[in-house]
């Protein structure tokens, strides 16, 4: 059974319970900010929203964020996307969030759009995962931003990429997080 609202004037369900729920946040919210699209159907496919305190987190912590699109555990297979950042107490703090029916690259970029919109500037470093289509809307979208490889997701995959036996060379271990762990890299450091 579908969701329902039920307001004064009607009752609503799907998309139309969206927008009743959308319009009374910004009456009472002001800084909240909530964009979303629908397919030919009317189906949802991407929804984006922060509030205030987001925002004032990333005024704040926003030089850099991250964001991982690795979360499809809700109802409606939809994958939930976080955007974070660190305070200086060492912990997260969100920005923002999202939900999407697809990981395209055309969806990403319709998100990132939606984060400048709403926030009306870019991170100096976005943070993700390996993920091709969030590397091809980053560079079209965040000219101004660096794209960073998640450290987790790197050293992970590290030994399917290098092998087993060299991965655990404690040799191999210290020069490769020399080399990753460090802003400045030249050649006479790979030596």
């Amino acid at each position: 059974m579908a969701d329902t609202i039920v307001d004064d004037r009607a009752v609503f369900t799907g998309i139309e319970a969206f927008l009743v729920v959308d319009v009374n946040k910004k009456e009472h919210l002001p800084d909240f900010s909530c964009e979303y699209f629908t397919d030919e159907e009317n189906c949802l496919v991407g929804l984006f929203w922060s509030d205030g305190e987001s925002k004032r987190n990333y005024q704040v912590f926003g030089d850099i964020m991250s964001f991982d699109a690795t979360y499809r555990s809700n109802r409606y297979s939809m994958v939930f996307v976080p955007f974070t950042g660190i305070d200086n107490h060492n912990n997260n703090v969100s920005f923002g969030a999202a939900l999407l029916a697809s990981e395209t690259a055309e969806t990403y970029k319709w998100l990132l759009r939606c984060f400048l919109k709403a926030f009306g500037k870019q991170p100096d470093v976005v943070v993700t995962d390996q993920d091709p289509a969030m590397k091809k809307a980053i560079e079209e979208v965040f000219t101004g931003s660096r794209h960073r490889l998640c450290m987790w997701h790197v050293m992970h995959k590290l030994s399917t990429k290098v092998g087993v036996t060299l991965c655990n060379t404690i040799d191999f271990k210290q020069r490769f997080c020399d080399i990753v762990w460090t802003d400045s890299l030249s050649p006479s450091n790979l030596k």
